[in-house]
This record gives structure tokens, C-alpha cells and sequence, in this order.
């Protein structure tokens, strides 16, 4: 595994006592998956000692950590994610919290709160087909307000997706969740890339390189288009949202990175007032191509045939 420079948190260091798995399994129930992914799996859990309260468990196997950080008081070799997420620790109800997080001979163990009864945006927007665009701005606002939390503790998430963004289902407050590509942040060129390729932003796949804080607009403005439309951008539909909901998106999608907005620029958008033309019915909405132009025409085929450019 990579490993980075001494790493200290500006709210207190993480201590490595009682982080091993006997301290796990007399403090939690691990019950069955929830899901799987690049980074790991997650189960279902429950804390011993806290009324049954419901947690997820992620459990990352030492392979697929990638860069490891030492804690600059004990040490102590922890995974990037868990020190990007205890930098973005605090009462920010819309990042997902790190309960705790426990070392196995093989693997790490994070525990995460649990929001129930709740749904991730990806499967909420393919059951109903889109979001209206409303709702879409209270959970677009949400969004942005978790990333502007990232960002001031210094941390680049850098995997903004609807699959990443759970709901509850009865107060309709998210979560930005799976912090596993996750980064500092920094004003200088990034030249890897760790996220999902439907969302990097174009000066990734011309120039293998990209800004940190341009490539978060650019794929905040692929999850409202996602939203409001029901598909991912870049096909030649018909529009069936709001002209200030179109330009947001256009401006968050410009190919230059330096001309896209910045987070506060998008939070002060028109966009989040009433729109200025009633809502399309459920059922009467095209997905729209907001973009016009050369981006709905051109079609490289990058990422095996998906028109990007």
C-alpha cells in the first residue's frame, strides 16, 4: 500500500486502543449484506450496548485500501478513507458520520450510522423514472451544502454520484455517502483519478489531469441533469425543465474548468427559486438535453459508446 506523510486531525488524533476486533465484536452484531462494491462490502449491524441502535459496517480488505495514512501521534497506519472522514467529522447532518472503525488481521472494519427507512438516489430516481424539479433542488441544496462542509475541512470526496447519496424516506433529509476515493484537497493539478468514470469531467480524458474543485462542479451538474431528467446528460432529448435549471447545468458542464462556477456561485443560483415555468406531470417529461449544440451532436463513443463529447 502507498503510503502518505504523518497525518495529524485538527480535532483531536484518532487513538489505535480499542480499535481491534475483540473491542468489534463485543461492541457490535454484524448481520447480512447490504451491498457490494470497488471498495468493499457493506452489512447490516447493530450496537450491543446503545439500545439496538442500527448501523451499517463496512468491511475494506487491506488490498484494496490503497493509500494508508499514519497518524502523527501513535503511528498508527489507517486507510485515506477513515482520515478523510474524520476530518469531515462534525455536526453536519449531511455527510454520513463515522461511528467507529476497527483494524482486522485482514481488513478494516468502519462503523457508519444508518439512516431507516431510506433509499439511495440512484434507485429512487430509476423507480419513478426522475425527480421532479422541486424536490430536486431541496435534495440538490443538500448535496451542495455536505460538499462546501468537505471542502472547508479540506477534503475532496471526489465520487459525487446519485448512488452515493442516500434519503430517508419520510423527512426527505440525505446523506453523501462511501468515502473511499476521497482525497485531500489542494489548489495544485491532480493527476490520478478515483471515482466513477460516467462522472469525471472532460480534462480528464483529454489532458490526464484535473483541479479538484472544478471536477466536483462538473459532476454536481451530471447529478441535477441525472435528477431532473432521469439518464445521464449528453443525448439528444427533449428539455423538460425549467430555463434557469438549464443554465445551471450548462455552466456546471462547460468543458473549460476555469470557466464552470464556483460551490457558492451554484448555491446563489436563480435555479433554487420557484421556477419560472410550471412542472411537466409525472409521465409527460422527455428527458431533456440541456446542453444543445456540439454536446448533444458529437459522439466519440468514450467509455464504450456512451456519447460524451
Amino acid at each position: 500500500s502507498k503510503m502518505k506523510p504523518p497525518f495529524d486531525f485538527p480535532n483531536g488524533s484518532v487513538s489505535h486502543v480499542g480499535h481491534d476486533k475483540e473491542t468489534f465484536e463485543r461492541l457490535y452484531r454484524m448481520g447480512p449484506l447490504l451491498g457490494r462494491g470497488g471498495f468493499g462490502s457493506v452489512y447490516s449491524g447493530v450496537r450491543l450496548a446503545a439500545l439496538g441502535l442500527q448501523v451499517a459496517i463496512k468491511q475494506v480488505a487491506r488490498e484494496l485500501n490503497g493509500v494508508m495514512v499514519p497518524l502523527q501521534r501513535s503511528g498508527t497506519l489507517i486507510p485515506m478513507e477513515i482520515a478523510m472522514m474524520r476530518k469531515v467529522r462534525s455536526d453536519c447532518s449531511t455527510i454520513i458520520q463515522l461511528l467507529n472503525w476497527f483494524e482486522l488481521p485482514d481488513s478494516f472494519l468502519l462503523v457508519l450510522e444508518r439512516p431507516e427507512p431510506s433509499q439511495d438516489l440512484f434507485e429512487l430516481i430509476r423507480n419513478r423514472g426522475f425527480v421532479p424539479e422541486s424536490p430536486a433542488q431541496g435534495i440538490f441544496l443538500q448535496v451542495l451544502r455536505a460538499v462546501r462542509h468537505c471542502h472547508s475541512r479540506g477534503v475532496l470526496h471526489r465520487d459525487i454520484k446519485s448512488n452515493n447519496i442516500i434519503i430517508h424516506l419520510v423527512t426527505g433529509k440525505i446523506k453523501l455517502i462511501d468515502f473511499g476515493c476521497s482525497t485531500l484537497l489542494r489548489d495544485t493539478v491532480y493527476t490520478k483519478f478515483s471515482g466513477t468514470p460516467l462522472y469525471y469531467p472532460p480534462e480528464w480524458f483529454l489532458y490526464h489531469c484535473y483541479h479538484g474543485r472544478p471536477a466536483a462542479i462538473w459532476s454536481l451538474g451530471v447529478l441535477l441533469y441525472e435528477m431532473v431528467c432521469g439518464v445521464l446528460p449528453f443525448r439528444l432529448v427533449v428539455p423538460g425543465c425549467s430555463p434557469e435549471c438549464q443554465q445551471l447545468i450548462r455552466w456546471c458542464l462547460n468543458m473549460k474548468d476555469w470557466a464552470r462556477p464556483s460551490l457558492e456561485d451554484v448555491f446563489n443560483h436563480p435555479c433554487h427559486t420557484p421556477p419560472s415555468q410550471p412542472e411537466p406531470a409525472a409521465g409527460q417529461v422527455s428527458p431533456g438535453c440541456l446542453l444543445g449544440g456540439a454536446w448533444g451532436l458529437w459522439g466519440l463513443g468514450v467509455l464504450g459508446g456512451w456519447g460524451f463529447w
